[in-house]
């Protein structure tokens, strides 16, 4: 599948821009690529310049009065191709330093968007930044009746498991799910255990080692578990093979009775509680999680 390469640069000068002499200096480096010009001016508010290849790639040069110049530039995302696009940039970095005659305050100059690929590298997290992770493969792309589930390959971290758009876990993940468990703070030996929403089997098979009694994994998605099972065996290992083993039980039940269960183990907060913080960084995420551990206040 053919790709586009977006690619940007960023001017913010140290004075005002002299928009028409910028617009002039840069003018023979678009021709020299064999590039058309069509030019809009706004009164009081600057230029914006567009320049077109007759191999389809063009680029939008906006200057505005107070001193920020953009320049972004679309083309076909292939080798040769990429290579023209940087030495145009490079031309157009080095055109700029001699226009603005060292009143550049700030160049910024960010590697290229791929868009429209074969294989999606960028993915949001939580608060809204955009990570480019190195992807290489899709391993696994279903949509089941609840999400739309995904397990990407990274060659850093490993297998990626993300559900409708959102990382859930990778294999490089072990500190994320040996924080949820305690870190080792908590004794399991003999007790019983209810995992919420473990479908991806990584806290199920770290918490079977600790011997508990009984471990219940109610989860809504039998797709994720199947999915897993198959390309997550770094994290979950076997446990998700067979749902019931010696200490331990799985089943998927629908959202409403899941809802039920988190509504009954709040209601289990009767009394005064404590607690304690633990910050943790989860390698696939990119973003330090902070995980909470309530007790029971002691009696006076």
């Amino acid at each position: 599948m053919a790709a586009a390469r977006h690619s940007t640069l960023d001017f913010m000068l140290g004075a005002k821009a002299d928009s028409e002499t910028i617009l002039k200096g840069l003018q023979s480096i678009f021709q020299e690529q064999g590039m058309t010009e069509s030019v809009h001016t706004w009164q009081d508010h600057g230029y914006l310049a567009t320049y077109i290849n007759k191999n389809g790639s063009f680029a939008n040069l906006r200057i505005y009065p107070h001193g920020l110049v953009l320049l972004d530039l679309q083309s076909y995302d292939g080798d040769a191709e990429g290579k023209e696009v940087d030495s145009l940039l490079n031309k157009v970095e080095e055109r700029m330093k001699e226009l603005s005659q060292d009143t550049t305050g700030r160049v910024k100059r960010l590697p290229p968007i791929v868009r429209g690929g074969t294989i999606d590298r960028y993915w949001p997290t939580a608060d809204g930044r955009l990570v480019e992770y190195d992807i290489d493969e899709v391993v696994y792309d279903e949509d089941s009746p609840y999400q739309n589930i995904k397990i990407l390959h990274s060659k850093q971290f490993g297998n990626i498991l993300i559900l409708s758009g959102d990382v859930n876990l990778a294999e490089s993940d072990l500190a994320y799910t040996r924080a949820i468990m305690g870190s080792g703070k908590e004794d399991y030996t003999g007790k019983d255990v209810l995992i919420l929403g473990g479908g991806d089997g990584g806290i199920l098979c770290e918490i079977v080692k600790l011997k508990p009694k009984m471990v219940t994994v109610p989860n809504i998605d039998q797709m994720v578990i199947d999915g897993c099972k198959k390309y997550m065996r770094k994290t979950c290992g076997d446990v998700l093979d067979n749902l019931k083993g010696d200490c331990y039980q799985g089943n998927c039940v629908n959202l409403t009775e899941a809802l039920s269960l988190y509504e009954e183990q709040l209601g289990h907060l009767y009394c005064p509680v404590e607690f304690s913080k633990e910050i943790v960084c989860v390698p696939s995420y990119l973003e330090l999680w902070v995980f909470y551990t309530v007790w029971k206040k002691a009696k006076p």
